[in-house]
């Protein structure tokens, strides 16, 4: 898959990545993949474009924890909903933790600059939004909207 421009993880997130969107097209199964064709975004579901988030973990995921979409203000505006997981970091487990619109987004969460530091002292090593996983719609939801 090679080195996205910008990865702090220098591609060893390929895999988390790849796995979270395995898992929210098994999800969604009447969804069509497009992110061989589109940078923007990985699915179409019900004529809405779906951006997939993954972060690995160590453990089933608590609803104070983080979800975060890395990028400038503007990203949002390249796909309708941003679906978000997380993957055990041994592979295991793919957790669908949920989902937001961007307006819901964009209501939400916080946005960090790069070198920001939050109040449990975790300092951001990219620009992007925060939201607690807490905040997103639940999986099951999507299907609905």
């Amino acid at each position: 898959m090679g080195i996205l421009p910008g990865s702090y993880t220098k591609g060893a997130g390929n895999m988390v990545g790849c796995l979270g969107e395995v898992a929210v097209e098994k999800y969604l199964r009447n969804a069509k993949y497009v992110g061989n064709q589109k940078f923007d975004y990985d699915f179409v579901y019900r004529k809405k474009n779906i951006e997939v988030k993954s972060k690995s973990c160590g453990g089933l995921p608590k609803g104070d924890y983080s979800a975060f979409i890395n990028g400038k203000e503007d990203k949002l505006d390249k796909n309708d909903i941003h679906f978000f997981t997380r993957i055990k970091r041994d592979l295991s487990v793919v957790y669908l933790l949920g989902w937001l619109d961007n307006n819901s987004i964009k209501q939400k969460a916080i946005y960090r600059l790069k070198g920001d530091t939050d109040t449990d002292g975790y300092t951001f090593k990219s620009a992007g939004y925060q939201l607690l996983i807490k905040d997103l719609n639940k999986p099951s939801l999507i299907k609905k909207a």
